[in-house]
């Protein structure tokens, strides 16, 4: 799931939330208004924070989510075809193909779970087909 997404998910159940109990309403915008701005934080927690930022030799491998964040199949199809898709798809794990699945809503049916990589591959390159396939009747007119 995207960063966007997941982002309105939690502020859509804040929403919720404060409309539903005052008390949480009440704290939440007080929290809201004691926010201290970045500006006004001390230098040694700004280092910190850059130091954790920074990666180092003993840095920690990229989440699959974060891997196949910039892949978007549907344009990636579009715009280099299925055998530039397939050898992108190829490069990445498979935790990251099942994310790009989920994100992009590329497995509407539930068929591709337990799919080995090459044939989950191949459902997120077929899919991407169908998906445009189906744009493009849109503007069939």
């Amino acid at each position: 799931m995207s960063l966007n997404r997941t982002l309105n998910r939690i502020f859509d159940e804040v929403r919720r939330e404060a409309k539903r109990n005052p008390a949480f309403a009440d704290r939440l915008e007080a929290v809201i208004l004691a926010h201290a701005s970045a500006r006004d934080v001390p230098e040694s927690v700004l280092a910190e924070i850059g130091r954790d930022e920074q990666r180092g030799p003993d840095a920690a491998v990229p989440e699959p989510a974060s891997q196949a964040a910039d892949l978007n199949p549907i344009a990636s199809y579009t715009r280099d075809g299925a055998e530039a898709l397939q050898a992108a798809l190829s490069d990445l794990p498979e935790s990251a193909l099942t994310h790009l699945v989920s994100e992009h809503n590329l497995d509407p049916a539930g068929v591709a779970a337990g799919l080995p990589k090459s044939a989950l591959i191949a459902h997120i390159v077929a899919q991407a087909a169908r998906r445009i396939e189906r744009d493009r009747k849109l503007f069939d007119y």
